[in-house]
């Protein structure tokens, strides 16, 4: 399990030359690297090829390879556009001469304008009223007789010193069984991280891709534990609506709206504390149950 500064550094890619950037993979326990990495990592390449004043609004990206988690990955970045009040780039990331990821990022310059928003879900409990789920480790994973260590590292990602996650319902991650196709957490970035505005953004893209894909697996008998499942993000979308401040507490509300053809759409909203709708995030995931686990 990596620490706080490996991560912070790592989520930060390495400017090689004008326009192209270098990643190195995290070692999160996955069999290939993690989409929420690609994301981030992209929309930091990105960032740092436009005027400060121009913050990312919308990213679409697509999933075409598994990333090799013995290279690092080169993204190139392609100016497509400066206009006044919005820039446009485009991202692929390569490894082996080959793209894994192909993005595009629109920026604008933060105007004012007419608001609203979905209200923030009901019957969700305040961060304040759940456990840590570093803590819950031991008692969930007994649930499924399985070691606290290995569910840490199934679940959780990595330690409290990078992530604090608080989620309710937790044991429905493991516990087979046919749920309602909505889930969500809590989480928070350690403050450690600091204020530039560039890490919250890119933190925000790394953690979309957390629990998105498997919500569209909750209404069916089945999980990750249960069956051999091969699963992988396709294309991953993102709108930022407002400023972020990830070392603040955010809940993250996951829905599935249908799932067909060995292919699950969910949708991702993210709430500050008060209640704010910051940024939404749509994924539509390939599926595929290939039978029952014997492990």
């Amino acid at each position: 399990m990596f620490k706080r500064d490996e991560f912070l550094t790592k989520m930060h890619v390495e400017e090689l030359d004008t326009l192209l950037f270098r990643g190195e993979a995290l070692q999160m326990g996955l069999p290939r690297v993690f989409g929420g990495q690609v994301l981030g990592q992209a929309l930091n390449a990105a960032v740092r090829t436009v005027e400060p004043d121009r913050k990312p609004h919308s990213l679409h990206g697509y999933f075409l390879r598994p990333g090799d988690l013995s290279r690092p990955i080169l993204y190139e970045v392609d100016p497509i556009r400066n206009g006044r009040s919005f820039s446009t780039r485009r991202v692929v990331g390569k490894q082996k001469g080959e793209a894994i990821f192909n993005g595009s990022i629109s920026f604008q310059v933060v105007e004012e304008g007419h608001e609203h928003q979905f209200e923030f879900p009901e019957n969700v409990p305040h961060y304040s009223e759940l456990p840590n789920d570093y803590d819950r480790a031991g008692e969930v994973g007994a649930l499924m007789g399985i070691p606290e260590e290995q569910f840490r590292s199934y679940y959780l990602i990595f330690g409290t010193d990078i992530l604090e996650m608080r989620t309710p319902g937790l044991e429905t991650v493991v516990l087979p069984g046919q749920y309602e196709p909505k889930f969500g957490f809590w989480f928070k970035f350690n403050d450690a991280i600091g204020d530039d505005p560039i890490t919250h953004r890119t933190l925000l893209a790394f953690i979309s891709d957390k629990a998105l894909m498997s919500t569209g697996i909750r209404p069916q008998p089945v999980n990750f534990r249960t069956h051999k499942i091969i699963g992988a993000s396709l294309d991953h979308a993102m709108w930022f609506h407002d400023e972020i401040r990830v070392d603040q507490w955010i809940y993250y509300h996951l829905d599935s709206p249908r799932s067909a053809r060995s292919r699950g759409f969910n949708r991702g909203s993210f709430y500050t504390e008060d209640g704010r709708l910051i940024c939404s995030t749509a994924q539509e995931g390939l599926i595929r149950v290939v039978g029952e686990r014997d492990d």
